[in-house]
């Protein structure tokens, strides 16, 4: 699906913003009154599917992220497109023999985009990683380790252990945004169980905002209060 509006903005970006999602801002990837997606997720990847297990992405963020981060043909907006076949695994139970993840950098206890990356615009970090690996990546083997600490030489990169690398997050508005130890980040907060989203967007559509909705926005005819179960009865 494509985002008119997500692809000019992210066109434009390297010349009014410091990174690519200051430009998109909140509402490039949000939407408050009409979300496609869990969380108010402005974007939603129909299409794609988890190439080691065939599930649809659903329920997880990389259903978001690749709704901009992938070409139209599997379901993105073709914004820095990314191919799950031949990426950093995700959506699964990540193997302790490989790799050495806390459980508070999984989502619903699988690994997702978010394990990785803060995408939001506080992250000050190189491609919204969560751990700061320099202004080019030049430091990458600080933001491996943290996961993988057996592989790299923890001598050369200056640190004892992986518990001394830092990571970033902006999901825990009590702490604000900043850097946590690994054993006590949090990176995503359950969605409220009332939201129900929107769903596919019409080809070549654009979210719709709260002022002039489309005919096609799903407006069902219900009684608010009857979703509470001490709600008073509607006058007849």
């Amino acid at each position: 699906m494509k985002r008119i509006v997500a692809i000019l903005a992210l066109s434009i970006a390297p010349l009014f913003a410091a990174g690519l999602h200051e430009a998109v801002a909140c509402m490039g990837c949000h939407d408050i009154h009409y979300a496609v997606g869990d969380k108010a997720f402005a974007v939603h990847n129909e299409v794609m599917r988890n190439p080691r297990t065939q599930e649809e992405l659903t329920g997880t963020t990389a259903a978001m992220c690749l709704g901009c981060h992938e070409i139209s043909e599997y379901g993105g907006a073709g914004i820095r497109p990314i191919h799950l076949h031949t990426t950093h695994p995700m959506g699964m139970e990540p193997n302790p023999r490989i790799a050495d993840v806390p459980q508070n950098l999984l989502k619903d206890g699988r690994l997702d985009c978010v394990s990785c990356h803060d995408p939001h615009t506080s992250n000050p970090n190189w491609m919204y990683l969560r751990v700061d690996t320099g202004t080019d990546g030049n430091d990458i083997q600080m933001f491996c380790v943290a996961c993988h600490s057996a592989k790299g030489d923890l001598t050369v990169i200056g640190i004892e252990s992986a518990d001394e690398i830092e990571i970033f997050s902006s999901m825990d508005q009590e702490a604000g945004a900043g850097f946590f130890p690994r054993s006590e980040v949090v990176i995503t907060n359950e969605t409220p169980s009332y939201i129900t989203p929107l769903g596919a967007l019409p080809e070549n559509s654009i979210v719709p905002n709260y002022m002039n909705p489309p005919s096609w926005v799903y407006a069902p005819e219900i009684n608010a209060l009857e979703l509470f179960d001490d709600a008073p009865a509607a006058a007849e």
